[in-house]
């Protein structure tokens, strides 16, 4: 029973009564997810009840497939989750924030200091209405990842700068590899990391946010560059000479098995990867993507795929914070969210120290980490655009690359299903937190 504290009805016993504990108050917490995959919650919850007196969190694990379906019903009778998982997309938050069954969080993110840990690309995420609503949860980047062995064996290096990238691929290809960088547009989502990325460095994150959440647009210069420069890439030969007939599953096999030297991914390929290659995961390390013009700077990927909300009812909030406190602020929260596979919002160099990670998820997390000064942008731009906007994408990023669409042409049809789904409310609620 939450909140309950024993009473003397005999006032005029408590003088020879022993004193009565107080009872902790109790947190519910939900997340979803498959066996084996929420069990680090248990443990945050173990070592944060032994730190307290006055609350304990009780962790109630769902299957995907049965959370969404018990959550909002749950929320809406004033029951359920004190804390819980939740997505942050176009759409899935709306419901929750317009319902009033989700807490403002804006005061705890200034009382706390959260600004300090969650980066403001994340924010804008997370928020509508000038407050937060969410706490970020995992975050994911992609990166460049290689083989140092064919590296060492064509006499190149890590590139620093777009000229040096072009060398390498240059390399490459004299040495006989045909496809420098494997990319499996075959099925479509793998080049939209590149569009993703590519379209951050042109625009830079305000760039991003502006078409998000402003009235900028998808055919402004920035990104009408960014794709043609993906479209010259493609014609160079540097993702091989038919990267559309390629499936990610046939790549990474080949790129684990020495036949590709690198390819734009991220870091849940790692697993994979050490079981593919034994002792030869040594060979493989992780760069940034050089910047493509002058001028650029390196603007990390970071998307998250949930967010931790507290119910707006919950007669336990403060412990809630608390306990997401524990999680993302404090050290030792964030080494055992690392050690777990769920990387933790914001700057990562100390839990990063601390964390029994292998060698190539450090590699990912460092690069990643190096940069962040520069301002984040998101590594999924189809997560948190409309399904529309997506499908529109996906095929024009194809065409791109088989030179049946001109970047112009490309944007504009982005832009045409974009101005769409903005009309219908389909987008994501415009971020940022108010000045107090």
């Amino acid at each position: 029973m939450r909140n309950f504290f024993g009473t003397a009805t005999a006032v005029g016993l408590l003088w020879c009564m022993p004193a009565i504990a107080q009872a902790q108050s109790e947190v519910i917490v939900w997340v979803a997810g498959e066996p084996g995959q929420t069990t680090i919650y248990d443990e945050l919850a173990e070592a944060f009840n032994a730190s307290q007196s006055d609350a304990t969190i009780t962790v109630v694990k769902n299957s995907s497939d049965l959370f969404n379906p018990a959550l909002i019903p749950a929320l809406s009778a004033g029951e359920g989750p004190d804390l819980f998982t939740f997505g942050t997309g176009p759409g899935q938050p709306a419901a929750l924030i317009a319902g009033g069954l989700v807490a403002d969080l804006t005061d705890a993110y200034r009382e706390h200091g959260w600004a300090d840990t969650i980066p403001e690309g994340i924010i804008v995420q997370t928020s509508s209405d000038g407050k937060l609503w969410a706490f970020g949860n995992e975050v994911e980047t992609t990166g460049m990842f290689y083989n140092q062995a064919i590296f060492d064996e064509a006499g190149v290096s890590v590139p620093t700068t777009w000229a040096e990238m072009e060398a390498v691929v240059s390399a490459l290809q004299a040495a006989g590899y045909d496809t420098p960088i494997g990319l499996a547009a075959a099925d479509k989502w793998p080049v939209s990391h590149w569009q993703s990325m590519m379209f951050g460095r042109y625009a830079g994150p305000e760039g991003i946010e502006n078409v998000l959440f402003g009235d900028g647009e998808w055919t402004d210069a920035p990104f009408v560059a960014a794709s043609a420069k993906l479209q010259q890439m493609g014609q160079a030969g540097w993702f091989g000479p038919t990267p559309v007939a390629i499936g990610y599953g046939e790549l990474m096999d080949s790129f684990w098995a020495g036949d590709v030297p690198m390819t734009f991914t991220g870091p849940w390929v790692i697993g994979g990867g050490i079981q593919a290659t034994g002792d030869r995961i040594s060979d493989y390390s992780v760069f940034a993507v050089p910047p493509f013009e002058e001028g650029q700077a390196i603007h990390p990927t970071n998307s998250i795929g949930s967010g931790w909300y507290v119910r707006e009812g919950s007669e336990v909030k403060e412990h809630a914070i608390a306990f997401l406190n524990s999680m993302f602020l404090e050290t030792e929260g964030r080494v055992a969210l690392l050690n777990a596979g769920t990387i933790p919002v914001g700057p990562l160099e100390d839990a990063l120290a601390q964390a029994d990670l292998s060698p190539l998820a450090q590699d990912i997390w460092k690069t990643s980490d190096d940069h962040a000064g520069n301002g984040t942008v998101p590594a999924f731009l189809d997560t948190i655009t409309p399904g529309g906007l997506t499908t529109v994408s996906y095929d024009g990023l194809q065409g791109l690359l088989l030179n049946v669409m001109t970047p112009e042409e490309f944007t504009a049809e982005m832009q045409s299903a974009w101005a769409e789904a903005k009309e219908a409310g389909e987008i994501m609620l415009p971020g940022g937190i108010a000045d107090e």
